[in-house]
């Protein structure tokens, strides 16, 4: 006998990913490769992005810096080595989306530029999805 249950937990949505991802595998004729990197100072994370190639895209998961460094290039530079990383691996483009209130002109002086907006996001906020030519 099969039982509907309510499970809004962590562990479910990972289970699912992986069952998701798993099934996925079978389909791409493409490795997934995760890529990372970061500033530390001493033992404390400054700054990092992480991201993974799967065939001809780079996908950037995360960029984040630390708000007393910004301004300060680490930004710049870990979107560069991050690029750089994902061509090695036989990437020529690279996506990645943001929020109207985070690093949208970032990225658009750094050559991304707007595939997609979803609008009202999460409420009254704007979500952008941005690609790029490596």
């Amino acid at each position: 006998m099969f039982t509907l249950v309510k499970d809004n937990s962590l562990e479910l949505s990972a289970q699912l990913r992986s069952k998701i991802v798993a099934f996925n595998n079978i389909h791409f004729n493409a490795e997934r490769i995760p890529l990372g990197f970061k500033v530390i100072e001493e033992s404390h994370l400054v700054a990092g992005i992480s991201g993974h190639v799967i065939g001809n895209w780079l996908l950037i998961s995360w960029l984040w810096c630390d708000e007393r460094f910004r301004g300060c290039g680490f930004a710049k530079q870990l979107l560069n080595e991050m690029e750089l990383a994902a061509v090695e691996h036989g990437a020529i483009f690279v996506q990645l989306d943001t929020l109207d209130f985070q690093a949208k002109p970032f990225y658009e002086k750094n050559g991304y530029c707007v595939k997609y907006q979803m609008d009202n996001y999460p409420l009254d906020g704007t979500r952008y999805f941005m690609e790029k030519a490596l």
